[in-house]
């Protein structure tokens, strides 16, 4: 969790607890999460909230010293928010110039991605230029309804907000279909 996030966060619970009633009184607090995988506090009860109870801490009396709060614990690392740094990512299959006959099926293709991808995050294909879908949570898949042509394959990863992260060189690779006008496929000549 970022360092805003968790100040807004301790602000939020803060709010509430400010507004509690009087001291040794307990109130209801509803967490949640966003749609972003945040957690959220709230007064009001919203669906799939945890009710949860929050005690205020016993009132000292005015005028007495203030006791002295203990140092901060360093926050909690989320792991799910660790911004994953790609060494390698590259197009292992098809391999530059392959051909593929409409006949075989779809092109399969295979990536290396290193360290692996981390949750929350897509590969993406891009065909001649164009991002082909919302991508995958995986190194493989399978490219189909290509018409005969040529290619230029690359492949990005994108974090859960759609933000590139990393990009492949790109393959090219040649997709036919073979002809019905081909002699071994013409009828015999009539004599």
């Amino acid at each position: 969790m970022t360092t805003s996030r968790l100040t807004l966060h301790c602000l939020l619970v803060g709010g509430l607890l400010a507004q509690l009633p009087a001291a040794g009184a307990a109130t209801r607090v509803y967490q949640s999460k966003a749609a972003d995988g945040s957690t959220l506090f709230s007064d009001q009860p919203s669906p799939q909230a945890l009710e949860i109870d929050v005690k205020a801490p016993p009132a000292e009396p005015v005028g007495a010293p203030l006791s002295p709060r203990p140092p901060a614990a360093a926050p909690a690392v989320d792991e799910d928010n660790v911004k994953t740094i790609y060494t390698t990512l590259k197009i292992t299959a098809p391999k530059n110039d392959d051909v593929f006959w409409f006949a075989d099926g779809p092109v399969k293709v295979q990536t290396q991605i290193e360290p692996p991808l981390a949750k929350g995050h897509l590969l993406v294909p891009i065909l001649n230029g164009v991002a082909q879908g919302d991508g995958v949570a995986g190194n493989e898949f399978a490219l189909s309804g290509l018409d005969p042509d040529t290619y230029e394959l690359a492949v990005v990863i994108r974090d859960a907000s759609g933000r590139e992260l990393k990009r492949s060189a790109p393959v090219r690779f040649h997709f036919k279909r073979q002809s019905l006008n081909l002699p071994a496929r013409r009828p015999p000549a009539r004599p």
